[in-house]
């Protein structure tokens, strides 16, 4: 199994991925998460968006400034 750590779940139904957890699956502020009901588990997966496949495919654009 792979590992478990404890959160709690605020009063606004939101829940902190532990510190450990995000840095494992290098996951960030602002990924997308897709969210998927299995029995009374709850499963998260990060998503790539094909704008962000897109953005990273593209040639780094460089403005001079005078």
């Amino acid at each position: 199994m792979g590992k478990i750590e404890i959160t709690k779940l605020s009063s606004r139904g939101q829940v902190v991925i532990p510190k450990e957890i995000r840095q494992l699956l290098a996951w960030e502020a602002g990924d997308h998460v897709a969210v998927e009901v299995k029995g009374d588990a709850v499963i998260l997966r990060r998503l790539v968006l094909e704008a962000e496949r897109e953005e990273k495919h593209q040639p780094a654009r460089v403005s001079l400034v005078k």
